[in-house]
């Protein structure tokens, strides 16, 4: 009974191990099934974020190329077929240099047929695109804009003429298909694919959309309560240093924000407050936008021989002949289809650049339109001291009322030749003889607008495209104001025009914009005389006297100075719906601000005009900026 009881016993044990043994093998089975498993899927993801980083890398390399082929003519609309010859990249390390890029052509954002899997990265490509994102009917085909409507004389090639005049958002996407194998399995079963889209967006936009742009560092430093409405942009750095600031809108800048004054300020010992505002708002850093589409360190040189490059100047200066001129098409002189040049002997010739050369000046008679149009309007050798430049200034006054008749029935104006663009100068300004331009009884501008360009100083003198002038244009009207000058009701601010008139979109470029009340004698000059309440409805480039720029602790006068006063302004509104541009340092106008003697401030009531948005004034200047957009992954 006993041997049988132990046999039992012994088989039973015996399954019990099998048993266990079997568990234990399907588990080790498991776990190595799991850990292969997870290797894998760590391998397939480390592998896919490696061939994400290489897709980002590739579209990186595209961007750069497309960015430097758009900039290369900036009013040209790039066309797919014409970014066939974007570099493709070498390959990167550990990566195979042949089968590395094969170039993709397909015009068709949606079809990823291009994919080859032999080939590290595919279908390799930036195509433009409809508003829509979709594929247009040709690799020939213009990109649509975005917003924007396509002007006429969009073209394709070196600098089309006449520039483009709308503001438009062109789309092209780039896409990069990358193929990696991780270490395991089949050629086929090791291969992770990533395939990157990128939009890029080339933006070209007129800088009339800010209510203050600038080129240099941007200082807004206002002592009474001041807002500034519309965007404000630098592509440098911005210092805010007065609490009494308020910005409403979008702010950007390209450098820096500073809650200060800027180095070399010698003449803000206070100390700093921000400015307010909307919380939703704070400035935020953006890239730098270009004028004109081109970077200023490529096209711009003043230690080289040529006088055309020198700055962002050259925008109101007449081109030389005998150099190469980067800025040929996008200068006013090239633009205008009217010239005036005041003479040494203070007569006056007015003519029109040739065609036949932009450097070439050709004078009219008294049997062309342009002669019967400006001869009358033009007064020289006038004289006023400008206690800021130290200098009696040599005036041209220029009667805006001569080629504005009855609401713009002039039919010199309103004939084909004219394309609202005047460019007059006096080339005899020297350090001993200061020369400027004047600007008067401009009350009323045809409803087409008025571009006037001037390499010298410009003053424009009393209520400035309001329709009528004094009391009659409800921003002056006292009844209007509290006795600082400020408005009674800031929220509804009374209209800057007169009933029935319609702001036109008006622009002045000059070295320096001064502004003359309609108090303005000229008999009181360098005597700082009242000033009385004074609108001005303008869009404005002008250049500025840099903070510290001779060592000596001036500063620059701020945005809140960037036009010029030379009166006593106590208690009186100016009045000022525009937008303000500073591209240059002055060249003429070098007078620094803060001496004493020169102006007291007006009660600023200052807004930008929205109507440049959809009605800019006549003329081109393009600010262009390329952008990455949306990034995805199919």
């Amino acid at each position: 009974m006993r041997t049988k009881f132990e046999h039992k016993q012994s088989g039973s044990t015996l399954a019990v191990v099998i048993s266990t043994l079997a568990i234990l093998m399907a588990i080790v089975a498991c776990a190595v099934y799991y850990t292969t498993t997870v290797n894998r899927n760590t391998q397939r993801t480390t592998t896919l974020q490696t061939a994400l980083a290489v897709g980002d890398s590739a579209i990186e390399v595209l961007f750069n190329n497309w960015r430097s082929t758009c900039r290369t003519f900036p009013t040209t609309v790039y066309k797919s077929s014409d970014l066939t010859a974007i570099p493709t990249p070498s390959p990167f390390p550990n990566m195979p240099s042949s089968n590395f890029v094969k170039r993709g052509s397909g015009i068709d954002p949606a079809n990823d047929s291009e994919f080859d899997p032999t080939y590290t990265i595919s279908n390799y490509k930036v195509i433009g695109v409809s508003a829509e994102f979709t594929a247009l009917p040709s690799s020939s085909a213009t990109p649509e804009p975005q917003l924007g409507q396509l002007s006429a004389n969009v073209g394709s090639g070196p600098n089309p003429s006449p520039p483009p005049t709308t503001s438009a958002s062109y789309n092209y996407i780039a896409s990069a298909d990358v193929t990696l194998n991780a270490s395991f399995g089949s050629s086929t079963q090791r291969q992770v694919v990533a395939k990157v889209r990128r939009v890029f967006s080339k933006q070209q936009l007129s800088p009339w959309n800010w209510a203050i742009f600038y080129v240099d560092p941007l200082e807004i430093h206002p002592g009474p309560l001041f807002t500034v409405t519309g965007w404000v942009h630098t592509n440098s750095d911005l210092y805010t240093g007065h609490n009494t600031l308020t910005f409403a809108d979008k702010v950007t800048f390209g450098s820096d924000w500073s809650i200060g004054f800027m180095p070399g300020d010698a003449q803000h010992p206070e100390t700093p407050q921000p400015p307010n505002y909307p919380s939703s708002l704070p400035p935020a850093r953006d890239q730098a936008l270009q004028p004109f589409g081109l970077d200023s360190t490529s096209i711009f040189n003043t230690t080289d021989s040529n006088p055309n490059n020198d700055s962002y100047a050259e925008l109101i200066q007449p081109p030389v002949a005998g150099f190469s001129d980067p800025l040929a098409g996008q200068r006013l002189w090239d633009q205008a289809s009217v010239i005036i040049r005041i003479n040494a002997d203070n007569t006056v010739s007015i003519g029109y650049p040739n065609a036949a050369s932009s450097y070439a000046f050709t004078s009219v008679g008294s049997g062309d339109w342009r002669y019967t149009m400006f001869n009358g309007a033009i007064t020289t050798n006038q004289t006023i001291q400008d206690n800021r430049e130290g200098a009696a200034m040599h005036l041209s006054t220029l009667d805006l009322s001569a080629i504005e008749s009855g609401g713009g029935a002039n039919p010199n104006y309103k004939s084909n030749n004219f394309n609202g663009i005047v460019y007059i100068y006096d080339p005899n300004n020297t350090t001993s003889s200061r020369r400027g331009i004047r600007l008067k009884n401009g009350s009323k501008i045809p409803t087409s607008g008025l571009t006037i360009a001037s390499n010298n100083p410009v003053y424009i003198q009393g209520d400035f495209n309001t329709g009528g002038t004094g009391s009659t244009v409800p921003s002056n009207n006292s009844s209007n104001q509290n006795s600082d000058g400020t408005y009674v009701d800031p929220s509804n601010p009374p209209s800057s025009t007169v009933s029935g008139y319609t702001r036109a979109p008006t622009s002045i470029l000059a070295d320096a914009v001064n502004l003359l009340s309609n108090s303005w004698s000229d008999a009181n000059a360098g005597s700082v005389p009242a000033a009385s309440d004074t609108t001005f409805n303008v869009a404005v480039i002008a250049g500025i006297v840099p903070t510290n720029v001779n060592s000596d602790g001036a500063y620059s006068g701020g945005a809140e100075n960037f036009p010029r006063f030379l009166e006593d302004w106590t208690n009186k509104t100016l009045t000022y719906y525009g937008s303000m541009v500073e591209l240059y340092k002055s060249q003429q106008s070098i007078g620094e601000w803060g001496k004493a003697n020169v102006y007291v401030p007006p009660t600023r009531e200052w807004y930008f005009d929205t109507n440049f948005r959809t009605n800019p004034p006549p003329g081109t200047l393009m600010v262009y900026s390329y952008t990455k957009g949306r990034w995805f992954v199919l």
